[in-house]
């Protein structure tokens, strides 16, 4: 596919620099892979290497508050949780882990829209749960808390906020359950610049979004555990092997993001065309309209019959009568 359909990208300052019109541009500054990757992601995150001290930081920040203890040791349950959905690879992909306290963990990255996304991460969420069901007289329902943690390229809800933090409460916002735990992540809204960035997620979440564009590691990740992010995302530490496979999973993401893009302009242009003929018609008819009414106004004041003005004009009689009265006329 030749690549030529527009697509926003930043410096590493978290600052606009212009629209990206070839897939070399789209895919960053060619020192770090694009976190928000299947494999890059997984590997920058994964449970079972050194890395998992990152992925124990990013859900930490994303949950803080939200769940009873914070996590510290995590692990893979890919084997104990093989279902998966059907959908575009290239639009979805998920990690699957287990912490030391048997809480169940679910990380997302929809990278294009997904409607129901919420309804969406409730189904799946409660696929985990169900799979904890045994089967005997006496299990009395002892669950352990499935979390989901959902980052998306687009954005959801209608308000400025890029984290949503939710599970089951009373009207009021007393917890009822921390069986279901669920955090969504709006990444466009998250708009800090580097030199801004306080938090330990401000830094989980700055990286995310903007390491593709990056030369070099920048000073606020010095002293941070995502520091490793940087020495797993460098293209140049990878073999050529994973560099081929990157590149591939990069330019997949840029074809799906380049005939998603086709098809919402597809559709606005669709949408623009049946409104201005829609709004043709309308002015069309209403001019008629308006015309048909000055030729009964002259005939009323030539004293023609009505029947003759309502055949001539095609107006009903209650708009001649009306024209008529509006003339002084009994």
């Amino acid at each position: 596919m030749e690549n030529n359909i527009v697509a926003e990208t930043k410096n590493s300052h978290g600052e606009m620099i212009g629209e990206a019109k070839t897939f070399e541009e789209y895919k960053g500054a060619g020192v770090f892979a694009d976190l928000l990757l299947d494999r890059t992601f997984k590997k920058a995150f994964n449970p079972d290497t050194q890395n998992k001290v990152c992925l124990i930081a990013l859900l930490n920040a994303v949950l803080e508050g939200e769940i009873a203890s914070p996590i510290v040791d995590v692990q893979s349950r890919n084997k104990e949780y093989s279902d998966g959905s059907n959908e575009n690879r290239t639009s979805i992909f998920d990690l699957h882990c287990i912490d030391s306290a048997q809480r169940r963990f679910i990380i997302e990255v929809q990278i294009f829209f997904q409607k129901n996304i919420v309804n969406r991460s409730i189904y799946y969420a409660s696929q985990t749960i169900i799979a904890q069901g045994q089967r005997g007289k006496k299990y009395n329902y002892e669950l352990n808390p499935v979390v989901t943690v959902v980052f998306m390229e687009f954005n959801v809800f209608a308000d400025d906020r890029y984290i949503r933090r939710a599970k089951l409460r009373e009207i009021n916002g007393s917890c009822i359950s921390d069986t279901l735990n669920f955090a969504f992540v709006e990444l466009p809204k998250f708009n800090k610049p580097l030199d801004e960035l306080e938090t330990t997620l401000d830094k989980a979440l700055y990286a995310l979004k903007n390491m593709k564009n990056m030369t070099q590691m920048p000073k606020q990740y010095a002293n941070t555990v995502f520091k490793l992010l940087f020495s797993t995302a460098k293209l140049a530490k990878l073999s050529k092997e994973e560099q081929k496979m990157i590149d591939e999973a990069q330019k997949a993401k840029w074809d799906e993001y380049a005939i998603h893009k086709a098809a919402i302009d597809s559709g606005l242009q669709q949408g623009l065309e049946q409104g201005l003929e829609q709004g043709l018609a309308q002015g069309l008819e209403k001019g008629a309209n308006q015309k048909a009414r000055e030729i009964a106004k002259k005939m009323l004041l030539k004293n023609e019959p009505i029947d003759k003005i309502i055949d001539f004009t095609e107006l009903s009689e209650a708009d001649i009568l009306a024209i008529k009265a509006s003339l002084g006329q009994s």
